[in-house]
């Protein structure tokens, strides 16, 4: 092999060398940018992210027919949206629902709860005390099949009933779910925006120790007979609540449903459930509520929304609370794609 040979060899190897390492690093990037998930959007998580290898473990002890104080519970309408999906889904979403509230649920099946692969949705109820009522619920339910129903009476103050029933529902028949969000039926999800935050800014394979939501801290449980949200000194002895996610939207992770589930089954029942569950269980299994902060749309930045665009009100992912069926299409009709 001449001089020059030997040069022209070393060369070759030298850019095979090059090109080996410049691919790497492109790969590399590429799967850092895609594929890694990194808390872009919140301030001082209070969870971890998990990978493909440190996937959180699905089993349960929770017993199926008690919910809480309630020992021969039965779910009187059960979907298995999730049955086909063992490999796993992104997101389920529990709603807890008025049976009263048909056009609300009608207005978020045909916007941001439409059906889609990553994500799942149905609608949590108890048994209307009307006749009329529960023949409606079970003509919808027929119709399209994405009702939970529990054998408890539907009240204002079985709240805690339904909340826990949507832990149990997931727990039991959604384990697959890497998150799990709670809502009520007079809110909207900004669902191409949440998936994205999950995959992208979170972790496509879950998380970890997640409660996030618009906290409330240091607030007073109410005593007089003029509030909606009284309670006594035999329901409730401390004058404050712990710190508690407002009720109306929470983002769980998977393992914190079913520890959230177990805590509450062994607690006597209150029936503010956002307390109860975000506040009182939550406290007891030692998971702290991360804020969410400006990713929830507040009522001054959906009417924004509405009148001028998009771009006066940035990114959010759900919110507010206490909507109209008609508000919530006027919003979900100003979201861009």
């Amino acid at each position: 092999m001449t001089e020059v040979q030997r040069s022209d060899k070393i060369e070759m190897i030298t850019l095979h060398k090059f090109l080996i390492v410049f691919f790497g690093l492109l790969l590399f990037y590429d799967y850092y940018y895609t594929t890694v998930p990194v808390v872009a959007r919140i301030a001082n998580p209070k969870f971890t992210l998990l990978g493909p290898y440190n996937t959180t473990e699905a089993s349960t002890d929770d017993v199926y027919d008690q919910l809480i104080d309630i020992k021969n519970f039965s779910f009187k309408v059960n979907p298995q949206p999730c049955q086909e999906y063992t490999a796993g889904i992104l997101l389920v979403v529990i709603i807890s629902s008025n049976p009263l509230n048909y056009d609300n649920r009608v207005i978020i099946r045909n916007t941001w709860g439409r059906a889609i692969e990553s994500t799942k949705v149905v609608f949590l109820m108890g048994e209307p005390d009307n006749v009329t009522v529960a023949q409606k619920i079970q003509n919808e339910s027929i119709n399209y099949g994405d009702i939970v129903q529990g054998n408890f009476v539907d009240v204002y103050r079985n709240l805690t009933y339904k909340h826990a029933m949507g832990l149990k529902w997931v727990t039991h028949h959604c384990p697959m779910a890497k998150y799990v969000l709670k809502t009520d039926d007079d809110t909207v999800v900004n669902s191409y925006e949440m998936r994205h935050f999950l995959a992208r800014e979170l972790s496509p394979w879950g998380a970890k120790n997640l409660i996030t939501c618009q906290v409330l801290e240091h607030a007073q449980a109410q005593r007089s007979d003029n509030s909606k949200w009284k309670v006594t000194t035999a329901e409730y002895a401390n004058r404050y609540y712990p710190t508690y996610c407002a009720g109306w939207a929470i983002l769980y992770s998977q393992d914190v449903v079913r520890r959230l589930l177990k805590a509450a089954q062994s607690m006597p029942y209150f029936w503010i459930d956002d307390v109860q569950i975000t506040g009182i269980c939550a406290q007891q299994i030692g998971v702290a509520r991360t804020p969410l902060g400006n990713l929830i749309l507040s009522w001054h930045k959906a009417n924004l929304l509405t009148s001028l665009g998009p771009k006066y009100t940035g990114t959010f992912i759900f919110g507010p609370p206490d909507l109209k069926s008609a508000k919530i299409a006027q919003i979900w009709k100003a979201i861009p794609e």
